[in-house]
């Protein structure tokens, strides 16, 4: 294949050009084809693209990566870390972002329904829901994104434990499935799939069953004072408890944090340090996420901030426990990722330095990156431990070169700032001062998207843990002699004790 030479072209031109070599590629099953056009593209001058052209040409690069991933591992049993998949969440991130300011709502749609679609496909069940979600509020008759979120709730079950919620996920999979069916804008072999996958839960459960999704509404929220079921209510309304239904439903049923850790065999001397650990991370991440809302909901001055001497240096930067609540909750969440890679380092036996473990390098040889993925990691088929390695590619780390989160670097900067260095809110930017980082400055909404961010994050990489504790301990008794085992119980620790 010629090089071609786009540079003299105008925009439009060169996506039709680019478009049509990616998808002859495609339709050719040429690799060596596609991979050319991908480097011509690579190649494109952007300076001159509007910023609609740009997230266009990032759509067709996330789709001319996937291309490239289904022509070198056509069967669904891919290797666990694979170069195409980075490029193609890049691609689409870049692409959402640029789209999201700009007015075409189908191509939002596209981008989010793809992003929701690779996320299910490499374990990544919890979040790959809030794409589709996110694209129904654009669009609630996007049928695809309605088929896949079905077919993304489908595979997500598996993973569930309670067999009571694996239920209510099939529910809404079925009912998502054959509401795109009779929705334009599917094509007909999805449609074909979609009406499969439908029939076949049908013949695991009761079709009257299936039928009956129950609204449960606020029953649950009865008794409770009025700041706790606001409380609640937000927490649901953002998908933020340790459950996985509230990936499903927002109502007062989900409004609790039911995800624990399973029966677990140790030797009579060992203590039960992966329910500890577990415990303390989710105290962790509920109680930061408690601040976080105090901090949204109650901006009053605080009694505490009353008589507390400040100089007014007119950079319209703002000192409260509100705000601090809000960098609390930021930090606290960040720091869980690391403890979490302290946790897998144990439980799986790595072997590495716990000095020296974090969330980006507990998955490789002596925690290194270039000597490559541990087997112990690669060889376990636990489809929620490799959603957890593809969520911890989200982050930054100075070792590691790339993240698949365009935004993983500024965040990390912020996380360095509040807890290294000089950080500060601002309700209004000085446009004539100069842009030195003594102090990194930022927008008091903007830090609370990221903060919430990072929150999401968090919460989906402890959904993630407990999924893959499950199936781990599953495959160990499995494995396990008939040795006496003698059973220990452990009660749930009553609230009134959570003093």
């Amino acid at each position: 294949m010629d090089t071609i030479n786009l540079d003299s072209k105008p925009p439009k031109e060169i996506l039709s050009i680019l478009g049509g070599l990616f998808e002859t590629s495609r339709e050719e099953n040429d690799l060596k084809k596609l991979l050319k056009s991908i480097e011509i593209a690579e190649l494109v001058d952007c300076d001159k693209f509007d910023l609609h052209s740009k997230a266009v040409l990032n759509y067709f690069m996330g789709n001319a990566w996937s291309y490239v991933q289904r022509i070198k591992y056509p069967n669904s049993n891919f290797p666990f870390e694979t170069l195409e998949l980075e490029k193609e969440i890049v691609s689409l991130r870049k692409a959402l972002f640029q789209i999201s300011h700009c007015d075409d709502n189908f191509m939002n749609c596209q981008i989010l329904t793809n992003l929701g679609n690779l996320f299910s496909h490499i374990g990544r069940n919890s979040e790959a829901q809030e794409y589709f979600n996110l694209c129904l509020e654009i669009d609630n008759q996007f049928g695809m994104a309605i088929g896949n979120r079905g077919f993304g709730l489908y595979y997500y079950a598996r993973v569930i434990f309670e067999p009571n919620h694996q239920f209510i996920f099939m529910q809404h999979a079925r009912k998502d499935l054959l509401k795109s069916c009779e929705l334009n804008g599917v094509y007909l072999e999805a449609k074909t799939d979609f009406y499969s996958i439908a029939k076949s839960i049908e013949t695991a459960y009761p079709l009257n069953n299936l039928k009956d999704i129950h609204e449960y509404g606020d029953d649950y929220y009865k008794g409770l004072i009025k700041e706790e079921i606001e409380y609640r209510k937000w927490c649901a309304e953002h998908r933020l408890f340790l459950n996985p239904l509230n990936d499903v439903i927002t109502s007062s049923a989900v409004a609790n944090d039911y995800l624990f850790t399973p029966s677990m065999v140790l030797k009579i001397n060992e203590k039960p340090v992966y329910q500890t650990i577990f415990n303390q991370l989710k105290q962790e991440y509920v109680s930061a996420r408690f601040i976080f809302f105090e901090s949204l909901f109650n901006r009053n001055t605080h009694f505490s901030d009353k008589g507390v001497t400040l100089m007014d240096t007119l950079d319209s930067c703002v000192y409260s426990l509100a705000v601090e609540k809000t960098k609390m909750a930021f930090r606290i969440c960040y720091s869980i990722f690391d403890k979490i890679a302290y946790f897998i380092n144990l439980y799986f036996r790595l072997g590495n330095n716990t000095q020296r473990v974090n969330f980006r390098n507990v998955w490789y040889k002596n925690l290194e990156k270039k000597q490559g993925l541990n087997s112990e990691i690669t060889q376990n088929s636990n489809w929620a431990l490799r959603g957890l390695f593809w969520l911890s590619k989200d982050l930054y780390e100075k070792e590691f070169e790339t993240s698949i989160e365009p935004q993983a670097k500024e965040i990390a900067n912020i996380r360095n700032y509040i807890e290294h260095k000089s950080f500060k809110v601002i309700e209004v930017s000085n446009p004539n001062w100069s842009e030195e980082t003594e102090t990194y400055e930022i927008d008091r909404e903007l830090f609370v998207e990221k903060t919430l961010k990072v929150m999401k994050l968090c919460r989906s990489a402890l959904m993630y843990l407990s999924f893959l504790i499950y199936d781990e301990e599953n495959h160990r008794k499995k494995c396990r002699k008939d040795d006496m085992i003698m059973p220990v119980h452990f009660i749930n620790l009553k609230d009134e004790y959570r003093t």
